[in-house]
């Protein structure tokens, strides 16, 4: 189950738990400059709290999403295949000591 951890007027930030595994989701309803720095720290300071890898599922492909993983820190973790029996990606942001 997805969990809202971070509330936001443009963007609400989810967490879901999957076999001990933090995965990160994200809604976005208006982007801006201001917008993005705002994601940005609400992100890293979420990263800092949770002190586990945040994980994210990449739909192979998709472009604009593959942009906004590497503008949020993720990097490429390894392919998997899912149930439904689709290649998807792992991208992983991983809390580092001493990260701000």
């Amino acid at each position: 189950m997805k969990t809202p951890v971070i509330y936001a007027l443009n963007y609400t930030v989810y967490l879901e738990n999957y076999a001990g595994n933090s995965f990160i989701h994200c809604d976005c309803h208006k982007w801006t400059r201001e917008i993005k720095l705002a994601l940005l720290q609400d992100v890293n300071t979420l990263v800092q709290i949770h002190r586990k890898p945040l994980l994210a599922i990449h739909e192979i492909g998709d472009k604009k999403h593959l942009k906004f993983l590497s503008l949020m820190g993720f990097t490429y973790h390894s392919n998997f295949e899912g149930m439904d029996n689709i290649m998807r990606q792992l991208y992983v942001k991983e809390f580092k000591m001493g990260d701000k």
